[in-house]
């Protein structure tokens, strides 16, 4: 969000209805999970500082942003009236939200540390659970439709960003050992996938799963965990709260409201006692639970009764 006019005037402080629901809630942290803008709209300098000012004022100062796709690798796309180097505009992205940062997005989160050599990766905690989140963009995860810059380029970056998140995962789950949950925050729906396709190499860097390496690595940790980790990311129509994997079922994946389908921010609770559903995700407009079926189908637009006032 925001994609439409609508969802824009939905997040605008003061009189928008999500903004207005997140300043009653006041929460510890809000996650916005990338794609501040759709995909039609041109890259431009002053889209970025808009959209930026805009997720900032949502929750002063205790706001984590993690990238999606159109906020940077879908920059380039032939529908765009003015068409940009998805590279460069990486570097601006990063040089707003992380270098310059000057609404200081996460200044009262206690504790909040970046990535050594990747700063849009944070981690974080609350109580008895750690957050991290990881740069996980669409378009295969940068891999594919790459328009304007150079492809090796491109590509190594595809492949750095690759290490960095792997090492973050590392530290994360090292850094969990005393923990009782783990919350893991990223763009990209790597549970929607082709079974045929090949992890990412350095012999194959494009014909290939962009997300396999990450996902099987999530799996892996959620395993020797044991405890619960839930999985939270965007990108995709089905709005829905699931385990994906019957023989991983410490391991949750929440695929947040957004993306046209359903338009509404969500609260995330989590109650150590309650080790069937330890994690609770209810609307902040509509106050109902998120779908325990990850199925498209079963919205058509739909909006919170909140939004009609």
């Amino acid at each position: 969000m925001p994609y439409t006019d609508m969802e824009y005037a939905l997040l605008e402080h003061p009189d928008g209805a999500i903004a207005k629901a997140i300043k009653a809630l006041n929460p510890s942290v809000l996650i916005h999970l990338g794609d501040f803008k759709k995909s039609r709209l041109s890259c431009s300098d002053e889209l970025y500082k808009v959209n930026y000012r805009q997720i900032a004022h949502l929750n002063p100062h205790k706001t984590v942003f993690t990238p999606g796709d159109n906020d940077w690798t879908d920059c380039d796309r032939f529908m765009l009236s003015t068409r940009h180097d998805e590279l460069e505009r990486l570097d601006y992205l990063r040089q707003l939200f992380f270098h310059q940062d000057p609404q200081q997005l996460t200044k009262d989160i206690p504790g909040l540390i970046r990535q050594e050599g990747f700063i849009e990766n944070a981690f974080w905690r609350i109580g008895p659970i750690v957050f991290a989140t990881l740069h996980i963009p669409g378009t295969n995860n940068g891999r594919k439709e790459i328009l304007r810059s150079d492809v090796q380029a491109a590509l190594d970056e595809a492949d750095y960003r690759d290490q960095s998140n792997e090492k973050w995962l590392q530290q994360l789950f090292a850094a969990a050992e005393s923990a009782q949950a783990v919350v893991i925050a990223f763009h990209a729906d790597m549970f929607d996938f082709d079974h045929d396709q090949p992890a990412c190499s350095a012999e194959n860097r494009t014909d290939c799963d962009g997300y396999r390496m990450l996902r099987e690595l999530i799996k892996n940790y959620s395993l020797q965990f044991k405890k619960p980790v839930l999985a939270i990311h965007g990108d995709t129509l089905p709005y829905c709260l699931h385990q994906p994997y019957t023989l991983i079922p410490n391991l949750w994946r929440l695929n947040v409201p957004g993306d046209y389908k359903y338009i509404d921010a969500s609260q995330i609770l989590f109650d150590p006692e309650n080790k069937a559903m330890p994690f609770t995700v209810t609307g902040l407009l509509d106050q109902k639970p998120a779908p325990a079926v990850c199925d498209d189908s079963l919205f058509g637009l739909s909006i919170p009764s909140p939004l009609l006032k």
